[in-house]
């Protein structure tokens, strides 16, 4: 869904040989959803599945979540985080790698030892401070969402041009009007009078899908219909909280 196997570099390196990959996508394939899950809880999990395009979410409400952000919430409380993508990382490599010390053979189960070195075990390894690294992001995230649990809704993500209108010129942040949502502005390219294609500048709050827009300026006829709606709602959140963690 967002993590892949080419991800885990730097950082988060981790072995990708050819008998390695299939066993990393099994876990990509199973913690990426179980994590999303306890971050967002199962309704907004689910908006925000649905809100992906290209592994990335569309609607604004997620965009702000998933990017990396930090925000003073009150007098010295900040939040920090790093984003989703890199929240995901951090889980997926302590679940990956603090299974690699037992290795399952026809004999039962072994601990691999290697001729010019030693794995060292959980207790030495770096795999809490990824672990840990990533729980900040997760909190900061929970923290967001808890505090914003009113934010806007009904954001117009994308728009079709409906009536090009007359005398119009290119403009970047067009004010619209519309009967129920309010505060979209465009960014519109014309021919030198006709409306030609129009890109959401700021997003607004309130519309409703298939709603009418009219662009101001011009001969006042150009307008556009909103073809997708900000998923997002923060107030279904209702996920699971997590603590820092030295040892599993």
């Amino acid at each position: 869904m967002i993590v892949t196997i080419s991800d885990f570099t730097g950082k988060y390196q981790l072995s990708t040989g050819m008998y390695d990959t299939v066993k990393l996508q099994d876990y990509i394939d199973k913690y990426e959803k179980r994590y999303l899950i306890e971050l967002f809880g199962a309704n907004l999990y689910t908006e925000f599945a649905d809100d992906l395009l290209a592994n990335v979410p569309q609607s604004p409400n997620f965009l702000k979540v998933f990017n990396p952000f930090y925000e003073n919430l009150t007098f010295r409380q900040l939040i920090i985080s790093d984003g989703i993508k890199e929240m995901l990382k951090g889980f997926i490599y302590f679940e990956y790698s603090k299974d690699l010390i037992n290795q399952m053979t026809p004999y039962g189960n072994v601990r691999p030892i290697s001729e010019n070195s030693e794995p060292v075990s959980t207790l030495y390894s770096m795999i809490y401070a990824r672990y840990n690294e990533a729980i900040r992001s997760y909190k900061a995230i929970q923290t967001y969402i808890q505090v914003n649990m009113t934010i806007v809704t009904g954001q117009a993500v994308t728009v079709e041009l409906l009536n090009a209108g007359s005398t119009y010129v290119d403009a970047l942040n067009v004010p619209t009007t519309a009967t129920f949502g309010s505060g979209l502005t465009l960014d519109i390219l014309t021919d030198g009078s006709l409306i030609e294609s129009g890109t959401v500048n700021a997003a607004g709050s309130n519309y409703q899908l298939n709603e009418v827009v009219t662009v101001t300026g011009g001969d006042g006829l150009g307008t556009f219909t909103v073809t997708y709606i900000g998923k997002g709602h923060f107030n279904t959140f209702n996920g699971f909280q997590k603590q820092t963690a030295y040892w599993i």
